[in-house]
């Protein structure tokens, strides 16, 4: 006696086509690479692909009216290839030297600065720092050690035993040593994004800006026309994306949308591990600081390196150009992980989180206000600090930077496209090369960074 199948294909069925919604755009457009997302990372890879092959039709979205003007335009612009973790050693430096070969060898200003990272660190903290300091070095890595006495002589104004009723009352230890990450700095993101902006767009690479990114497209490969595909068993593909604007077909996405990306992959079932984390930027100018720019010793620019407080991760960036100083702070517990829709930087966070320990380490900044601020967001990879870039059937996921896409962009960019490709590893600038499912969610190998700054 036969069966009656629980399936049948029907013989024919209209799918639905998305609804113009009157912005006068075609409601499809097809590329063979779509990347979502023109921040730094978006545009690294899109270079990449497109670099790699040229005759391939490749998209950046983007829902702002032009390129990086979403986390990347909020960045600090530092970098630094000191990490515990030897797959971000691995991005950072390669991506550095590239960088360092654009401006000094290529000409392509960067307003790139080696200017250094310096950490200032309690006894307890040097202790910890050993257990890694040798492996760095044998990577490459170029520090320098100073003692009480030198950091005296060449910061004036750096107190290295704060004793006052605020400072006991913070907690606050004495600096034991300071330690100096050589091949480290700051440049300008939109400068570097230009670069690969116009790179991409020399060789022919589209954007469409103002459009927003509602959903992933998940259809089954071999679809039967049936209501309520794709099914659980099922091999499945996205075939594009939903905007404002209608819809877009894409042979492969390439999924860079930052604190959007999980957001966007949630939908779908899958877990990027990325979570948004606010950070706040305040700018501090005036004659009390002033003196702080102009200390020898450190860097050719004679000034202050990237400096980093024992406690807090409150660090200050020198701005030679403006007279003033970057301030921040980690801010790695206590406060929620979540997406300010507009965000804006908290005066009371300076005032009452950074400047009572700032000002005790260098009374300078006491009484400062600051000039002004700004804010954004990390996308925080909550595991391990350390990107994800994995590759889901035709989709190239690239997220979790957890603040330090810019000195890792052009590694990232190179194992993306490695990704793309099919390829098991990707080769960097710098001749070092990286298995591409280190940095992937099936198969992770990366180590757990402790240096998210």
């Amino acid at each position: 006696m036969a069966t009656t199948p629980l399936i049948e294909k029907p013989q024919h069925r209209t799918r639905e086509k998305p609804e113009d919604n009157g912005k006068g755009v075609a409601e499809k457009h097809q590329c063979d690479v779509l990347v979502v997302g023109s921040g730094i990372i978006g545009l690294s890879t899109a270079y990449r692909i497109k670099k790699s092959n040229p005759g391939l039709s490749v998209l950046v979205i983007e829902r702002a009216n032009a390129a990086v003007q979403g986390e990347t335009a909020k960045s600090t612009g530092a970098f630094r290839d000191c990490f515990t973790s030897e797959v971000n050693r691995l991005l950072a430096r390669s991506s550095i030297e590239f960088y360092k070969h654009l401006q000094f060898d290529l000409g392509f200003n960067l307003k790139l600065e080696l200017i250094g990272y310096l950490w200032l660190l309690t006894r307890s903290q040097l202790q910890e720092f050993e257990f890694v300091e040798e492996e760095m070095r044998s990577q490459g890595i170029s520090l320098r050690t100073y003692e009480r006495s030198d950091l005296q002589e060449m910061m004036p104004g750096l107190v290295l035993d704060p004793a006052s009723e605020q400072s006991k009352l913070i907690g606050l230890k004495a600096v034991h040593k300071g330690i100096q990450g050589l091949n480290c700095g700051t440049l300008a993101p939109e400068l570097l994004s230009k670069f690969y902006e116009s790179e991409l767009r020399k060789l022919g690479g589209e954007f469409q800006f103002g459009t927003v990114v509602k959903s992933l497209r998940l259809e089954p490969k071999n679809p039967l026309d049936l209501p309520g595909e794709p099914f659980a068993w099922q091999e499945k593909v996205f075939t594009g994306v939903e905007t404002d604007r209608g819809f877009v077909a894409a042979d492969t996405i390439v999924l860079a949308a930052g604190l959007e990306t999980p957001f966007l992959l949630d939908a779908v079932g899958v877990d990027c591990l990325t979570k948004p984390k606010k950070r706040q930027v305040f700018r501090i100018r005036g004659e009390a600081v002033e003196r702080l720019l102009a200390v020898k010793g450190f860097n050719d620019q004679n000034t202050m390196p990237f400096t980093f407080l024992p406690i807090g991760d409150i660090h200050f960036r020198p701005v030679l150009g403006e007279r003033s100083f970057w301030v921040g702070a980690g801010d790695n517990l206590g406060r929620r992980f979540h997406l300010e829709k507009e965000a804006t930087a908290e005066e009371s966070f300076y005032t009452y989180s950074i400047c009572p320990i700032l000002s005790e380490y260098f009374p300078c900044f006491a009484g400062v206000r600051p000039a002004s601020s700004w804010a954004g967001h990390y996308d925080v990879n909550s595991l391990d600090g350390t990107p994800v870039i994995q590759r889901l059937s035709n989709c190239i996921l690239i997220a979790g930077m957890s603040g330090s896409g810019i000195m890792k962009a052009d590694g990232i960019g190179r194992v993306a496209e490695a990704a793309f490709e099919g390829k098991s590893e990707a080769q960097l600038y710098d001749g070092s090369t990286i298995e591409v499912s280190r940095l992937g969610l099936t198969n992770r190998a990366v180590g757990k960074e402790k240096f998210v700054l």
